[in-house]
């Protein structure tokens, strides 16, 4: 089950702006699994400030939860706490890829007449018959991907490959729909980058990489929705400290800061690279 986007008729903290406080952005956070030969153990802790859902979590009626997911493996599992705090582990011969962690808070008996003084006005005066396994609160969703080498996750070539294009295809593409991001060039196109690409790594990121990183940044959302191992990549990295202020993917200026950042500043290095070609030619 999915609950990004869900309706319900009654008002649920995490969805929209039904109830008040509304959960901050490190609501959920959960930290790289420590991994041995056998498992993962991830941690994930929560947090929101609705006393009402508190004193209902304190008093045995509701729990935390959280549902983990793996598509490959077909992997569903459901823990349960009283706290706001998981340690899931999780054998590595169960899980492939994608792990999806949805978290939530559970009715665990049924609650006649709830109401929250943090509902939004719309709900003012309304209370509702609450049934064991509705939902209080909706977390944003996290995720982990076992497919992904983190220690290269500063390496493009983790994510993002050059290829040769179909036959019927004459111009330049970046093909989002795969696990990596293809740059599929020309036949002809693709003959000259590999006569010449090698020798001017710079120039190709500046030019070819940032084109489809700054593309692929601006649909990272989407794709990231559909699972794939690049969006997930590119997630991960804009976790980072020095990326994080521009995680509103949604302002261009952002997504050609967050570029510019993953590929190490490409135009400076290749007009440093040009520089070079430049001197050692009048050398010559």
């Amino acid at each position: 089950m999915k609950y990004n986007d869900i309706s319900l008729p009654y008002p649920v903290l995490g969805v929209n702006d039904d109830v008040y406080p509304l959960l901050e952005d490190d609501c959920i956070q959960m930290s790289d699994p420590q991994k041995d030969s056998n498992e993962y153990t991830f941690k994930v802790v929560l947090s929101q400030k609705n006393e009402m859902i508190t004193e209902l979590i304190a008093a045995g009626k509701a729990e935390y939860a959280c549902e983990v997911t793996c598509k490959d493996t077909f992997l569903r599992r459901c823990f349960c706490s009283e706290k706001p705090v998981f340690n899931i582990v999780l054998s590595r011969r169960e899980v492939n890829g994608r792990i999806n962690f949805n978290c939530f808070i559970a009715v665990k008996e049924p609650i006649l007449g709830y109401t929250n003084k943090g509902f939004n006005e719309d709900y003012k005066g309304f209370t509702f018959d609450l049934e064991k396994g509705d939902l209080l609160a909706i977390f944003p969703s996290a995720a982990y991907n076992t497919n992904i080498k983190y220690e290269k996750l500063f390496a493009a070539g983790s994510f993002m490959q050059i290829v040769e294009a179909s036959e019927d295809v004459d111009k330049t593409w970046f093909n989002l729909d795969e696990e990596r991001i293809l740059i599929e060039l020309p036949h002809d196109l693709y003959v000259q980058y590999q006569k010449v690409g090698n020798a001017f790594p710079e120039i190709i990121h500046s030019s070819l990489v940032h084109n489809a990183l700054v593309y692929a940044l601006s649909n990272l959302s989407l794709y990231y929705e559909k699972e794939k191992k690049w969006a997930d990549c590119l997630m991960q990295r804009m976790q980072e400290p020095e990326l994080e202020k521009y995680s509103d993917l949604d302002d261009m200026y952002n997504v050609f800061k967050a570029a510019d950042i993953i590929l190490q500043d490409p135009y400076k290095r290749m007009l440093d690279a040009i520089e070079k070609i430049n001197d050692n030619l009048k050398e010559e």
